[in-house]
């Protein structure tokens, strides 16, 4: 899915120019585990429900945004530390891992309709 950029359709600010899919229970379980940088870490999760993240292994903060199955934002969480695990309030059907302070920068907010484009 690299090639792919995120972008936010309510204000049309990039959110990523490079997305990783992680749609495999091997890529959704390793995640973002002992990397050094990314840009974006999508997930498509096998049903909508409330699945919980870890930042185990990460040697960062990340931000992250749960979307509904019509990729609407619903539920944001912004510099979550690392050794953490997240659960979100919700059922979700994607799950938008990105580094810290990229929710800040763009603006994001809840309601906010994302989508993913061909670079």
């Amino acid at each position: 899915m690299c090639g792919t950029r995120l972008v936010d359709r309510t204000t049309r600010k990039v959110l990523a120019d490079k997305v990783e899919l992680a749609d495999t229970l091997w890529r959704r379980f390793r995640g973002l585990m002992f990397r050094r940088n990314f840009e974006a870490l999508f997930f498509k999760l096998p049903k909508s429900r409330r699945q919980s993240i870890h930042t185990f292994f990460l040697r960062f903060f990340i931000d992250v945004i749960f979307l509904d199955p019509n990729f609407f934002v619903i539920e944001i969480y912004q510099r979550l530390k690392p050794w953490r695990i997240h659960r979100p309030k919700v059922d979700v059907s994607y799950i938008v891992e990105l580094p810290a302070g990229t929710i800040f920068r763009t603006n994001v907010k809840i309601g906010h309709k994302l989508t993913l484009r061909k670079a």
